[in-house]
Parts: structure tokens; C-alpha cells; sequence
């Protein structure tokens, strides 16, 4: 069974939820915001959207002394 790695669930969700603001913000105000906002938008998915095929990286475990 693989494990998600919760830090890149919590920082996809983060960044898709920023992006999401900024954008309703962007509507509203300065429309600059709708580029940083897209593209923030876009990095939170592809971060969700990998979580399967991205690779763990194991322990190192320290061999016994003789």
C-alpha cells in the first residue's frame, strides 16, 4: 500500500485555494491578479493530480558497527 505524502495534499490544496481567491479578488479589483491566480490555480492541480506518481525516497538504514 503506497502512502500519500500529506505535505504535498496540504500544499496542493493551499495553493489551489489561494489561486482561487485571488482570482474572485481579481474580478473585483486589479485584474493582474487573474494571471497569478491562474497560475497558482494550475500548480495546486498538477500537485493533486501527481500525488500517485511521485516517488518516495526511503531511510537510510545505518548497518550495524562490527
Amino acid at each position: 500500500m503506497e502512502k500519500i505524502d500529506g505535505f504535498a495534499v496540504a500544499s496542493g490544496t493551499i495553493l489551489m485555494i489561494v489561486g482561487l481567491v485571488l482570482i474572485v479578488v481579481a474580478f473585483f479589483s486589479v485584474k493582474f491578479l487573474l494571471i497569478y491566480g491562474f497560475v497558482l490555480l494550475l500548480i495546486g492541480i498538477v500537485i493533486l493530480a501527481t500525488l500517485k506518481q511521485q516517488e518516495f525516497v526511503e531511510p537510510i538504514k545505518q548497518k550495524a558497527k562490527k
